[in-house]
């Protein structure tokens, strides 16, 4: 029984994350043909020649490998921040603002409604004061520090692909992943989501570890995450589908007794809880914010995401609606809201999910953030701002095309063979969690940044599946 429902739970994951690679794909293709196909296409085909240099030609050792990876990495990111910086706009701009109060010493940024609304986001501020205080006033050090976490996650997708790849299908995801174009859009912005998504990777380097998961392991990646959750509030995420797939390759390996595995669950989440629980109590305790690190105004994303006029995006309609009123009635306006909204039939929703992927996942990148303070008409030599922007935001669009392409291979080879085990199950599960959440909260395509390195995983698998070496290429293979 345990054996069958363990296969089932296996082949509903990869079929589902099969399924979404196969929906975004689609969406990014036609997304793609309806801009700049020709563009699209090339980058398509740097990202094959990327691939066929990492598998065929890559001269370097792990180390090496990885201290290159960072390398690259940081260099991009740091040329994108001297040669374009950023200007810090809407919540970015409020963050920003409230991190040099706090450094001063100042709490006036308390008076703000925005920090009672969502005082989650005092952790972040609380990371940017520091900076400030330690580096003195000014962006630059806060983008700096992009760029560090931009490396760091460039290593880690690297290590934890040596854990669950042969060597060349590591190398050939961690290179593409090292060159893909959108996080370098972001690399000057002042966005909590490079340190978070360093923090979450982290967790999974540790919990895929080369020896079999133990408690202390286990306990520690609770709290790597916690430290995450701290940064960006989407922890719980990435505890659900580390909870799934230990449960999962339990039942499918039979390593060790359920005591001693239920135990290990029970330190991961807890260890999350408590962290953060600590965390969130010495925000409160230092006078940070009396709110802590709660979320007042909970039903907001899915409020947002449950509109079909807005496609789930930010809109102003709904601000003006429900934020202008007291926090009390604007919480119950809400949540009488997404009663209405989620009683509009399944047909309805359907249609709004597949709205939603589109808007999420089939998109190219939203360039405002990164390059919104540029005179979109100067010209650089024949083409203008505007026009190099779009040439950009397209060739990324290719690399990503063939990216979820692979990743679908990757799904469908996992779900012909089996996953075996071996730790593929977290990313096609983080694939899958993460997905499922934002066909009902609010979507941007900034928001996706979270999962790549994930996708890039799963894009390992079908790399090494496509060049039939997957049974016979081992893990250390040079």
């Amino acid at each position: 029984m345990e054996r069958k429902t363990s296969w089932l739970c296996e082949r509903f994951c990869l079929l589902c994350a099969a399924v979404f690679c196969g929906v975004i794909s689609v969406q990014s293709i036609l997304a793609a043909l309806g801009s700049h196909p020709l563009i699209s296409a090339a980058g398509g085909v740097c990202a094959a020649a990327v691939l066929v240099l990492a598998v065929r030609f890559w001269p370097m050792g792990d180390r090496n490998t990885c201290i290159t990876l960072f390398l690259v990495r940081f260099g991009l990111a740091m040329a994108v921040i001297l040669l374009i910086g950023a200007q810090p706009v809407q919540d970015f701009s409020t963050m920003y603002t409230a991190a040099q109060d706090m450094a001063r010493g100042g709490r006036d940024y308390l008076e703000n409604v925005y920090y009672y609304n969502w005082a989650y986001q005092t952790g972040f501020v609380f990371y940017e004061s520091l900076l400030l205080r330690l580096f003195g006033p000014g962006q630059l050090s806060l983008q700096v520090m992009n760029a560090v976490w931009l490396g760091g996650t460039g290593v880690l997708v690297f290590r934890i692909a040596l854990r669950l790849l042969p060597r060349r299908a590591a190398l050939g995801a961690s290179l593409l992943f090292a060159l893909y174009p959108a996080p370098y859009f972001l690399a000057a912005v002042l966005t909590n989501q490079h340190i978070a998504a360093f923090f979450y990777y982290l967790a999974v380097w540790i919990l895929l570890g080369r020896k079999e998961l133990s408690l202390p392991r286990a306990a520690l990646a609770g709290g790597v995450i916690a430290l995450g959750n701290v940064m960006r509030p989407i922890g719980i995420i990435l505890v659900l589908a580390a909870l799934c797939w230990a449960a999962v390759e339990q039942l499918l390996t039979h390593r060790e007794r359920w005591g001693r595995a239920a135990a290990k669950l029970a330190a991961l989440a807890g260890t999350y809880f408590l962290v953060f629980s600590l965390c969130s109590q010495a925000i409160v305790w230092s006078g940070l914010n009396p709110q802590g690190l709660t979320n007042n105004q909970p039903m907001w994303k899915f409020v947002l995401g449950l509109n079909p006029d807005s496609s789930g995006g930010w809109n102003r309609t709904d601000y003006d609606s429900f934020l202008s009123l007291p926090a009390q009635e604007a919480d119950q306006a809400m949540r009488q809201a997404v009663r209405e909204r989620l009683g509009a039939g399944p047909a309805a929703l359907a249609r709004l999910a597949v709205r939603k992927s589109a808007v999420m996942w089939g998109a190219e990148e939203y360039m405002f953030w990164g390059f919104g303070h540029l005179d979109g008409q100067r010209r650089f030599g024949p083409a203008t701002v505007n026009q190099l922007v779009q040439v950009l935001c397209s060739g990324d669009k290719g690399v990503y095309s063939a990216v979820f392409l692979l990743a679908l291979a990757g799904a469908a080879a996992l779900l012909r063979r089996g996953s075996g085990g071996q730790g593929a199950l977290l990313p096609a599960f983080l694939l899958c969690g993460y997905y499922g959440v934002h066909l009902i909260v609010e979507v941007q395509s900034r928001y996706r940044y979270f999962l790549m390195p994930a996708v890039f995983l799963l894009a390992g698998f079908g790399l090494a599946a496509l060049t039939e070496r997957f049974y016979n290429l081992r893990k250390d293979d040079l």
